[in-house]
């Protein structure tokens, strides 16, 4: 999802239309998603993605939600208030727990999950040219 938030900026209108079938889309390599787009003041300033299920990819990395803020943003506690707000649309999909995952050197997504109640379940290396992978639980509350 690295280049949407560009793509997002600058096109917002054919970001969004390009993104409402993604709900219903199922192939051996995409699960359903539904997709959130986080606005200050009519400003786009970032985008959350749920997962409906996990496959196998998910399972690796990705896990159940994904989120990424405009740069210029970053650090004003966008993507806490994102996934905070997510959380309930994730329950709503019938998701009890949901699996976050992050690097283990994004100290600022780091602090989004556990300000949300993740719990850390474990960290491993995926590959020896990166750094480890964290993967958290926030479970129903």
């Amino acid at each position: 999802m690295g280049g949407d938030i560009e793509i997002a900026e600058h096109d917002f209108a054919a970001f969004v239309a390009s993104r409402l079938a993604d709900s219903n889309r199922r192939t051996d390599t995409f699960v359903p998603t539904t997709h959130l787009w986080a606005l200050m003041e009519d400003e786009f300033v970032g985008r959350i993605s749920i997962h409906h299920e996990l496959n196998d990819a998910l399972r690796i990395e990705g896990g159940h939600i994904g989120y990424d803020t405009v740069p210029s943003f970053r650090g004003r506690g966008v993507a806490t208030e994102m996934l905070r707000q997510a959380l309930p649309v994730a329950r709503a999909l019938g998701l009890g727990a949901v699996l976050v995952t992050c690097d283990d050197t994004n100290a600022a997504s780091i602090r989004v999950i556990e300000r949300n109640g993740g719990s850390l379940w474990e960290a491993k290396a995926l590959d020896a040219n990166r750094p480890l992978k964290r993967y958290y639980w926030i479970a129903e509350s």
